[in-house]
C-alpha cells in the first residue's frame, strides 16, 4: 500500500523538527526584543537620573529673591506699585 512519497512516521517526525524550529525561532525573537527594548530603558533610566542630578543642582544653589530687578521681566510690576 502506498500512502504517499514520505512513510507517516518520517512526516511526524519532519513535522516535529518544523515546529522546533519555529519555537525555537520565537524565543530567540523574543530575547531579541527583550533585549533591545533593556537598551533603550536604560537609556530613559539615564535621562531620568541626569534630571534627577540637575534638580538636586538647583536645590543646593537657590534662585535669587524674586524681589530683586535683574530676575523681574519687563511686563511685571513691583509687588507695592499700588501704594506709590
Amino acid at each position: 500500500m502506498v500512502h504517499g512519497v514520505v512513510s507517516p512516521a518520517d512526516g511526524m517526525a519532519m513535522s516535529m523538527v518544523v515546529i522546533l524550529v519555529l519555537s525555537l525561532g520565537v524565543v530567540a525573537l523574543l530575547l531579541t526584543i527583550i533585549r533591545r527594548s533593556g537598551r533603550r530603558a536604560e537609556t530613559e533610566v539615564e535621562k531620568l537620573l541626569e534630571e534627577l542630578r540637575r534638580d538636586e543642582e538647583a536645590e543646593r544653589h537657590p534662585a535669587p529673591p524674586s524681589g530683586s530687578a535683574e530676575s523681574r521681566e519687563p511686563w511685571e510690576r513691583e509687588e507695592d506699585w499700588w501704594k506709590k
